[in-house]
C-alpha cells in the first residue's frame, strides 16, 4: 500500500466531519480539487472507497470509518508530539488531555487540580466538560488522554478505574410543600413543575429513562448553577448532584431532600484506552487522581 500523506489523512478527517468538500476546503483554506484529488488518489492507493458520493454530500463507506478511527489516534498523536516538544522551549514537561462530566468538574476535580498543579508545576492539564457518552468517545478515539464519566463502564475495550461516589438529591425552592422532607422518591417529583438538565446530560438521560414522560417538565437548563436559579426563582424542582447543590445552598433560597431511589448513588470511573499506552504525564495525573 502507498504510504498515506499526514496531510491527506487530516483532510479526510475534515471531510468526513463535515460531509462536505468544499467546507473542509473552507476549513483548511484550500482548493476544493485540491481536498477531491487527495481523496480519490487515496483511494485508488488502498484499492478501497472511503465515501459515498450524493449530491447532498458525501457519507462514510464501512471502510472510511475504519480510517476515520486510525486518523484521528495518528492526528492526535501527531498534535500531542507537537504540544509536547513546543513544551519543553516553554519550560513545561507535558499536557494531559482530560474530559470530565460537570459534576466532576464541579465536585472533586478543582482541589484534585490544585494539589496535582502544586505537586507537578510543569504539567499542564487541558480540561473539557462533556457528557458521558461523549467523553468515552472522546477516549476511545485518542482525542483525550482520559475521561472521567458516570458508571457503569458502557465498553468491554474500555480501561475504568472507580473514582468518587456521587449523590443525586431533589433541590426545591425554601417553603415549598416537600422542604423538610426527610426524602422524596421520584413519584413525589411529578406532581411538581420541573427543572430538568439537558436531554444528553446523564442526569437528564436517567431522569427520562425512570419515567421522565410523567413529569411537568417546565425548563431545560444546561448546569446545575442555572438549575439551582431557576428553582430558586421559584419555577419547579430539579435534581442534580448533592455536592454541586450544596455550594448554592448558602447563597440561594433552595432546600435539598435526600432523593430516596437506588439509582440516585451514582459511581464515576476513569476510563483510558490502556495505562500502559499513556504518556508519564498521564499516568502521573491518573494515578494521582486515583489516590485522591
Amino acid at each position: 500500500m502507498k504510504q498515506l500523506e499526514f496531510l491527506t489523512l487530516k483532510l479526510f478527517v475534515a471531510v468526513a466531519e463535515t460531509g462536505s468538500i468544499s467546507d473542509a476546503a473552507e476549513r483548511n483554506n484550500i482548493a476544493v480539487a485540491a481536498i477531491s484529488k487527495r481523496i480519490t488518489d487515496m483511494e485508488r492507493a488502498t484499492g478501497s472507497q472511503f465515501f459515498y458520493r450524493h449530491a447532498r454530500g458525501m457519507n462514510l463507506t464501512p471502510a472510511g470509518r475504519e480510517l476515520l478511527q486510525h486518523a484521528r489516534e495518528i492526528i492526535f498523536s501527531v498534535d500531542r508530539m507537537h504540544n509536547d516538544l513546543s513544551g519543553y522551549s516553554k519550560g513545561i514537561k507535558g499536557h494531559v488531555r482530560v474530559a470530565a462530566t460537570s459534576s466532576a468538574v464541579s465536585e472533586f476535580l478543582p482541589d484534585e487540580l490544585k494539589t496535582f498543579g502544586d505537586l507537578h508545576p510543569n504539567i499542564v492539564i487541558d480540561l473539557t466538560e462533556q457528557t458521558s457518552q461523549r467523553i468515552v468517545d472522546a477516549v476511545m478515539e485518542g482525542r483525550v488522554d482520559m475521561g472521567i464519566f458516570i458508571g457503569p463502564n458502557p465498553r468491554a475495550d474500555l480501561v475504568t478505574f472507580a473514582y468518587h461516589e456521587d449523590e443525586l438529591c431533589v433541590v426545591v425552592p425554601t417553603g415549598h410543600a416537600l422542604a423538610g422532607q426527610p426524602s422524596a422518591q421520584f413519584s413525589d417529583i411529578t406532581a411538581f413543575d420541573f427543572i430538568g438538565l439537558e436531554p444528553q446530560s446523564s442526569i437528564g438521560q436517567i431522569v427520562a429513562t425512570e419515567g421522565g414522560a410523567h413529569l411537568r417538565l417546565r425548563i431545560n437548563v444546561r448546569s446545575t448553577d442555572g438549575l439551582c436559579r431557576m428553582v430558586a426563582a421559584n419555577l419547579g424542582i430539579g435534581i442534580a448532584p448533592r455536592l454541586v447543590v450544596e455550594t448554592h445552598e448558602k447563597s440561594m433560597p433552595i432546600e435539598i431532600v435526600p432523593l430516596a431511589e437506588p439509582w440516585a448513588r451514582r459511581s464515576l470511573l476513569i476510563g483510558v484506552r490502556s495505562e500502559e499506552g499513556l504518556s508519564t504525564p498521564a499516568r502521573i495525573f491518573l494515578h494521582h487522581c486515583r489516590a485522591g
